[in-house]
């Protein structure tokens, strides 16, 4: 057809022009495959680190003024047995410190029974020295994490003393270390429930019982029949991160108008390059019509070169966009972890659908864009546009 022809050569006869039009679309479209990268990446991982760096369920006693479970082994058999539950793990919580040598340090102690603590938590896949199941064997055993031991200047097989007013001053061994990336890092030791609970005179009670259930998704609707049947307060990690779900989808919402912002700049760059050819083709507009040409030939004329410029600046960002993301994955941008819920580097995850939407809305604007210019053409008159050159 001829109106593609026309377009075709009037495209090339402006290399500069087309050049920056192509550029504009090309760019926007990078950013924001990046940007779509980047965010698609900081939810996987912040939603990845709510679900397995916490229980997906925890259950505390309804009243607040009560400060442990009593029948935990009896509450814990029958949450196992629910539908959707994988593991349960019932857990005493206590402050205490650690001593050893001149160093010192507070401490969050978590008594734990070893197997099902490892079945909720994953505790085993953090491990970088020793092992965590080695608490089973070992009744006055301990696991700290890295950054703890560091400052405690403490290896696994030294001997630290926990240290709590009331308490008597117990010695545990260190069996492994552990390391999440988090702030917990700092604070955490495991050690076997018998033995916290003795350290501390509370037989027969916890702070907690974390559950892990087969679909996150489901953790809700688990929490709220858990709630029913035992008396219990069970918050799932959806309730609990509320505020951060919350926030990332305010933050979509910003993102995408700052998405829209960009694909306007570009679709303006656009309507720009066919402005100015309208304004430098007036003549031949004038004589196609006169030869003619009807006013839809003209209008289809700057559309196809609205979709010629826009379909190479689309696939030139979706590729340049593409790499720029890849070699970003290759090197680790590191965060502050205060302030990225914990995250050490700049997650970034490539999806193949947000190539598609950046593709899809860059190339509607692209379309919107030659309209304007289109109809501009297409209502030249033919006598006045010969004349006016």
């Amino acid at each position: 057809m001829y109106e593609l022809k026309i377009a075709l050569r009037q495209v090339l006869s402006r290399r500069r022009q087309t050049f920056f039009a192509i550029l504009a679309v090309a760019l926007a479209v990078a950013v924001i495959t990046v940007m779509m990268a980047m965010l698609s990446g900081f939810q996987t991982e912040l939603v990845k680190s709510s679900i397995e760096n916490n229980p997906h369920i925890v259950i505390t006693p309804q009243d607040k003024k009560e400060e442990f479970i009593h029948l935990y082994k009896y509450n814990s058999a029958r949450i196992a047995e629910k539908e959707g539950v994988i593991a349960v793990s019932p857990k005493y919580l206590g402050q205490a410190a650690l001593e050893y040598r001149d160093n010192a340090e507070g401490v969050s102690l978590q008594g734990v029974e070893p197997e099902a603590e490892n079945s909720v938590m994953k505790v085993s896949e953090d491990i970088i020295n020793g092992s965590f199941l080695s608490l089973v064997h070992t009744r006055h055993g301990i696991v700290l994490g890295d950054k703890l031991a560091e400052n405690l200047e403490v290896q696994p097989g030294d001997s630290v003393d926990v240290v709590f007013p009331g308490s008597q001053t117990t010695s545990f061994k260190v069996v492994g270390l552990i390391h999440t990336g988090t702030s917990a890092d700092e604070v955490t030791a495991y050690a076997r429930l018998d033995s916290v609970q003795r350290f501390f005179n509370k037989p027969g009670v916890v702070s907690t019982i974390g559950v892990r259930v087969t679909d996150p998704y489901q953790a809700e609707v688990i929490a709220s029949s858990i709630e029913r049947e035992s008396g219990l307060d069970a918050v799932s990690w959806l309730e609990a991160n509320a505020e951060i779900l919350n926030l990332l989808n305010t933050q979509k919402t910003f993102v995408n108008i700052f998405y829209l912002l960009i694909y306007g700049i570009a679709g303006f760059g656009i309507a720009n390059t066919l402005i100015t050819i309208v304004a430098q083709r007036t003549r031949e507009i004038g004589i196609l019509k006169a030869m003619g040409a009807s006013q839809k030939s003209i209008m289809v004329v700057f559309l196809f070169q609205s979709v010629i410029l826009g379909a190479i600046g689309l696939v030139l960002g979706t590729v340049f966009g593409y790499i720029v993301t890849v070699a970003l994955q290759n090197y680790e941008i590191k965060v502050p972890q205060e302030m990225y819920f914990g995250l050490q580097t700049l997650p970034l995850k490539i999806e193949p659908i947000n190539f598609l939407y950046a593709a899809f809305f860059a190339f509607i604007i692209n379309i919107i864009s030659g309209i304007y210019p289109a109809r501009k053409a297409a209502k030249l008159d033919p006598v006045k546009a010969i004349e006016s050159t």
